[in-house]
């Protein structure tokens, strides 16, 4: 029954979006007619190129090339699958993505056979499709959750374990009915345990009375028979660690009576670290990562370094100038380039201008003990080694500018922890690396939080796997407004 509502509404969807797409071809098209018919009677100096459209008949080839981009890629990004588990987001990005692709594949196609098809019509066409998907998918993903709330199409499982993965799982179930999904029990495999009673006691009262989730089973032929008794659609593995080879044996069953089995990605239960799933030669890879792992926004991100830091070299070149005939007024370089520790351990050289007199890292042994930082790291406040002019540019950042070209490049980013010295590095305990798990930065939030009242590095590290832990492009947003009137105004100084 759950499979054929499944197709009908699969196959309901593939028929709206073709609607939608051709809705959608001849929304541009008028709507485009009617926008250059007001851009030359107003003379808005809209950016349309060409004067008239040609005939409606002469764009069907992008109408034709529109339908068949769109099927074959909301296919493959799975747009005609299960939405049960669907977040908005989800919908909004497979819109987005299918739309970018069938417009960069339609324009690249026209460019290269010269059809006379306004781009700025392929635009509106897949701009006004994209909206439109995601309208219906929205409102398609409503009713099926109001539908389930109300007690249809709903999917019965079983969950094996009873540990917090269970209890977890259970919970969020429980508090979205609009999935459609009834717990008819909990399976306990490990029936061997010496707590077993006790844990089981424990796990239920967790659970409370109140949440209504079926009744508790022990051992894999009792699940064989719940399978049989009831109407099971899935079997979710949970806490899997001490039970392997009941899962194995359990799956087989399951599979030799067409129920679905699904086991959860977390397997360890530890803490920050999030798992996921990919696909290799057709094999399954579960991935453990901790925060920001390979979010999408990341790549935003680095294609903001870029823009920033890019435009910034061009703006401030006279700055670059001035500043370097102000270092060449000490024997030495203009650049200091020191070899720090960059994304996950790997080695670059970061450019800095020279504050400090020529040779000033040969004599830090001799200064270490007036370190003021506790850890293995290097603070000094009156570093007899600067230049007057490098307390100049320290006390306003000036030196660290050169640091742009390092995030243009790639080894750093505008954002995030400092980068750190190899040697400081191999005194690091096993937590503190963690701050080499994100691209290095220029900024971050313990250099605007008054850098010069950190004397702890523990207190450090703490900052910086809060960002981590914590990050966002508002975040970054917000830490680079404050990084500009800490540097104006000096605060920020070492």
């Amino acid at each position: 029954m759950l499979k054929q509502n499944w197709r009908v509404i699969s196959f309901l969807e593939r028929v709206g979006d073709n609607l939608i797409i051709v809705l959608a071809f001849l929304s541009a098209y008028y709507g485009r007619t009617s926008l250059l018919f007001w851009n030359d009677l107003l003379r808005l100096g809209l950016p349309f190129e060409g004067e008239t459209l040609l005939p409606i008949n002469d764009y069907f080839v992008v109408l034709l090339a529109g339908l068949i981009g769109y099927s074959v890629v909301l296919n493959l990004m799975g747009a005609y699958g299960s939405m049960r588990l669907t977040s908005m987001w989800r919908l909004l990005h497979i819109s987005f993505v299918s739309s970018c692709v069938v417009f960069v594949v339609l324009a690249a196609t026209l460019f290269v056979l010269k059809f006379p098809i306004s781009r700025s019509f392929i635009g509106l066409f897949v701009l006004l499709a994209g909206c439109g998907l995601t309208l219906q998918r929205y409102a398609v993903l409503k009713f099926l959750r109001y539908w389930r709330r109300k007690g249809r199409n709903f999917r019965n499982v079983i969950v094996c374990g009873v540990g917090p993965q269970a209890l977890r799982l259970a919970r969020e179930i429980v508090s979205r009915p609009e999935l459609g999904i009834h717990i008819r029990g909990f399976a306990v495999l490990d029936t061997q345990g010496e707590s077993l009673e006790q844990e089981v006691r424990v796990f239920r009262t967790q659970l409370q009375s109140s949440l209504q989730v079926g009744r508790v089973i022990f051992g894999v032929n009792e699940v064989c028979k719940a399978l049989e008794d009831y109407a099971i659609d899935e079997v979710i593995f949970t806490d899997i660690v001490p039970v392997m080879s009941e899962v194995e044996e359990l799956i087989l069953a399951c599979a030799e009576q067409g129920v679905r089995t699904t086991i959860a990605a977390d397997i360890f239960s530890v803490g920050l670290v999030k798992s996921g799933i990919s696909y290799f030669g057709g094999m399954p890879l579960i991935h453990f990562q901790t925060p920001p792992g390979d979010d999408w926004k990341l790549s935003f991100k680095r294609l903001l370094d870029i823009l920033v830091a890019g435009v910034s070299l061009v703006l401030l070149a006279p700055v670059f100038l001035v500043v370097a005939i102000g270092v060449k007024t000490s024997r030495g370089p203009i650049f200091f380039r020191q070899t720090r520790m960059g994304l996950n351990g790997r080695l670059f050289h970061m450019y800095k201008f020279r504050s400090m007199v020529l040779g000033s890292e040969h004599t830090l042994r001799d200064l270490q003990g007036r370190n003021e930082m506790k850890g293995p790291v290097f603070k000094m406040r009156d570093d007899p080694r600067v230049t007057s002019f490098g307390r100049f540019l320290r006390r306003f950042s000036l030196d660290e500018l050169p640091q742009l070209w390092n995030v243009f490049i790639g080894d750093m980013s505008l954002v995030g922890p400092r980068p750190p010295i190899p040697g400081e590095v191999s005194l690091y305990d096993r937590r503190s690396r963690r701050r080499l798990s994100m691209r290095p930065g220029l900024t971050c939030t313990w250099q605007v939080s008054g850098r010069n009242e950190i004397a702890d590095f523990e207190s450090w590290v703490k900052l910086d796997l809060e960002y981590i832990d914590n990050w966002s492009l508002s975040g970054d947003m917000v830490l680079l407004a404050k990084t500009v009137p800490a540097v104006i105004l000096g605060t920020g100084a070492r």
